[in-house]
């Protein structure tokens, strides 16, 4: 899938080009002059095997957000499936009441949302602005971007959002979830996310809560004056991922015994 085209926004997207697929179905011939990494790791008993070829360009911290958003995506759905197959319901549906509860970002999301918003047409812009505004006036944590019970920036939301999976036999409804439950996914891609930007960048916040995000990415812009080659960035994200994996195998396995 090539960020740019298959997972595209209302917004105009401008990123460094890449592609990932499963490994076995990889296309060598959309891959010409691309560097690669591969992300193998077990989602509930399911190997997944990914190929990610990308542009190894001089890129900012916030342009590992589309890789890391398009990972994340392919881990959720992995795991959703794998949960169907034990028996498990996957209620979350549009006017899911979790999505109302507080969203965090890391600082790469934070810069990256800023910017797309910044891209949007005038009066989408405007929209979302006001309603950023209101929530921080108010000190609202709930999501600033919900409107008439729908994400106003679904395809370009959070990894919080991404990964926050419910499971169970009822519709998602905060107010009564009792036979619902969290799926507690094996890797954290927005831990990772956060974790390599702490490496990088010193003194940065770990986590921004969503209403305060824009302001903060708008006086953080000097987090956009050092740049990083692609591969610097995916590669080490990758790594991390592997550790998350290979830490949380090793605690399923202390626990067995």
């Amino acid at each position: 899938m090539c960020a740019n085209s298959v997972n595209k926004l209302k917004t105009q997207k401008h990123c460094a080009a890449f592609i990932i697929d499963e490994s076995d179905k990889f296309d060598d011939n959309l891959c010409d002059g691309l560097s690669r990494v591969n992300l193998n790791i077990d989602i509930f008993g399911k190997e997944l095997n990914l190929t990610i070829g990308f542009a190894d360009v001089p890129v900012q911290i916030c342009d590992i957000v589309p890789p890391a958003q398009a990972i994340c995506d392919r881990i959720v759905k992995t795991a959703a499936d794998q949960a169907q197959k034990s028996g498990w319901n996957i209620p979350c549906q549009k006017g899911c009441t979790c999505c109302r509860n507080p969203v965090p970002m890391s600082a790469p999301e934070a810069l990256w949302l800023c910017r797309e918003i910044n891209l949007m047409p005038n009066n989408e812009r405007k929209v979302l602005q006001r309603s950023i505004e209101l929530a921080r006036r108010k000190q609202n944590l709930a999501c600033p971007f919900l409107s008439e019970n729908s994400c106003m920036i679904y395809r370009s939301r959070p990894l919080a959002c991404r990964e926050h999976i419910v499971a169970g036999p009822n519709f998602c409804n905060a107010s009564d979830n009792q036979n619902n439950q969290l799926l507690q996914l094996p890797v954290s891609i927005l831990e990772a996310v956060i974790r390599l930007c702490g490496e990088l960048e010193e003194n940065t916040t770990e986590a921004i809560m969503l209403p305060a995000a824009i302001g903060w990415a708008q006086n953080s812009k000097d987090l956009l004056t050092k740049t990083y080659h692609m591969s610097e960035l995916l590669n080490r994200l990758v790594d991390i991922i592997h550790q998350q994996s290979e830490k949380n195998c090793l605690s399923n396995l202390a626990v067995c015994y």
